[in-house]
C-alpha cells in the first residue's frame, strides 16, 4: 500500500501537468451536451421534464437521434459517441494505454468522415489534441444543424396549437 506522501506526490504529478487533450475533451463534451438538452427541451412541451428525467450524457444522444428526421444514420452520432467515450476514460482513469485506443478510435473515425487532409488544417498542437478539437468541432457544426431542425418542428407545434387551442393565446 502506498503511503500518504507518495499518494499526494501522484496527485501533484497529475495537477501539475496541463493536459490540452484532455481539457478538449472535457470542454467540448459539456459544449456538446448542452447543445443535446436544448434540442431535447425544445422537442418536448414541457421541458422541465427533462431536467428532472436527470438523463445520462449516452441517454440524450439517443433521444436526439431517434428525434432526427434524415440524419439519424449519420455518423457523427458514433463521433459523439466516441467523444463521450473518451470523456468517460479521461474522467475515471490516469491509465494512458486505453487513452491511446480510445484516441486511435476517434482518429479512425474522423478520418473516416472527414479524411486525413483535414488534420493537417491544425499544425500549431500534437496530433491527438488536433483530432480531438476537430472531431468536437465537427460535432457542434452538426448539432448546430440538428438543432435548427428541432427549431424547426418546434415552431411548426406551436402554429399547430394556436390553430387547435386558441384558448392558449388568451
Amino acid at each position: 500500500m502506498a503511503t500518504l506522501r507518495e499518494i499526494q506526490s501522484r496527485f501533484m504529478e497529475e495537477i501539475n501537468v496541463v493536459d490540452d487533450l484532455a481539457q478538449i475533451v472535457l470542454k467540448g463534451h459539456l459544449v456538446i451536451e448542452e447543445l443535446l438538452t436544448e434540442a431535447l427541451q425544445r422537442f418536448v412541451h414541457h421541458s422541465d421534464y427533462i431536467v428532472s428525467a436527470r438523463l445520462q450524457f449516452h441517454q440524450k444522444l439517443n433521444l436526439c437521434r431517434a428525434i432526427s428526421v434524415s440524419e439519424e444514420d449519420n455518423g457523427m452520432w458514433e463521433l459523439i459517441a466516441k467523444i463521450n467515450n473518451m470523456r468517460n476514460h479521461l474522467s475515471h482513469s490516469l491509465g494512458d494505454e486505453e487513452r491511446v485506443r480510445k484516441v486511435r478510435s476517434l482518429k479512425s473515425h474522423y478520418e473516416q468522415l472527414f479524411g486525413r487532409e483535414s488534420l493537417e488544417a491544425v499544425s500549431e498542437m500534437d496530433e491527438d489534441s488536433a483530432v480531438c478539437m476537430l472531431a468536437i468541432s465537427g460535432c457542434l457544426g452538426f448539432l448546430h444543424t440538428f438543432l435548427g431542425e428541432v427549431q424547426s418542428f418546434e415552431a411548426m407545434i406551436n402554429r399547430l396549437q394556436k390553430i387547435f387551442k386558441p384558448e392558449k393565446d388568451a
